[in-house]
């Protein structure tokens, strides 16, 4: 066994954050990190210094600030073999794109330095994404009247289309704009909140998986929400409480030159009732 001793400087710099030290080990099953099986070591407040003991070989030693951003907001560092104990410096850089993360100091390491690249690209759909879910709550406090009392019926089918995407909803449902959103659809108990996410608004977003997409958008709003496949459709669910809870039904879609996220919105009293129709609909869901 040798001892592996990491120094985190103290800075305002996410101050206030405890990061995680985990390492790479087969036979842990506490947390996997970039596809990497770990074992969690230990914890490291702001200024703190922290020895843990470790085993001789090789192993990639992981500093994270929690589960939820792990897939963003994380660094690493390739550990050699041998019997010599390690000593690793680092500090948390201001990068709100990569949530504050944690930097090993002195690191040339080009795998390392492009896992730094993909979450801070990863961390900036994150960041974009949080604010649209953020706006859907808040929209739906402030509209929350308009979705409840305006009066309709779920009459003959009746199509929508906007810059190439094209859902089919019932005569019931009206356009209309809210700040934040390409298009959005409101009736008596269902709202729809259309967000289009073009490739061109960061280099490589189109190399993402929509399973990729989608648990960025997991991740990036802390729902502890699963991403599920089904019937052609890939959503998760979460739920938001202003003058009453809400079921909220989150779609995930790739097109051709875009990524889109369809959330459709309903009272959770009516949740039971509108769930089937959520779904038929969301398979009506087209793209040019």
């Amino acid at each position: 066994m040798r001892n592996l001793t990491i120094k985190r400087a103290k800075r305002f710099v996410a101050c206030l954050g405890t990061m995680k030290v985990y390492i790479e080990d087969a036979t842990a099953n506490d947390l996997t990190i970039n596809g990497v099986t770990c074992r969690k070591l230990g914890t490291l407040k702001n200024g703190e210094e922290k020895t843990f003991e470790i085993s001789e070989e090789s192993a990639k030693v992981f500093v994270i600030a929690d589960k939820l951003s792990k897939g963003y907001c994380n660094e690493y560092y390739e550990l050699p073999s041998g019997t010599e104990d390690i000593v690793l410096t680092g500090k948390n850089e201001f990068n709100p794109a990569s949530g504050n993360a944690f930097r090993f100091d002195g690191v040339t390491d080009e795998k390392v330095l492009a896992n730094r690249k993909k979450g801070k690209e990863k961390g900036i759909i994150v960041l974009a994404i949080a604010l649209a879910i953020g706006f859907v709550l808040g929209t739906i406090i402030g509209v929350g009247s308009i979705i409840i009392n305006v009066f309709g019926s779920l009459t003959k089918d009746k199509t929508f289309a906007h810059d190439g995407m094209s859902i089919t909803l019932t005569g019931s449902f009206r356009e209309t704009d809210y700040n934040g959103f390409d298009v959005c659809y409101d009736s008596s108990k269902v709202a729809v909140f259309v967000i289009k996410d073009s490739f061109s608004f960061m280099d490589g977003l189109e190399d993402y998986t929509l399973r990729e997409y989608g648990e960025a958008v997991i991740e990036g709003n802390g729902f502890s929400s699963l991403l599920e496949s089904s019937d052609g459709l890939t959503y998760f669910e979460y739920t938001g409480t202003s003058d009453q809870a809400y079921n909220y039904y989150a779609f995930v879609f790739k097109a051709d030159d875009a990524f889109w996220l369809i959330q459709f919105a309903t009272p959770e009293s009516e949740a039971a009732k509108y769930e089937a129709k959520i779904f038929e609909w969301a398979k009506t869901i087209k793209f040019d």
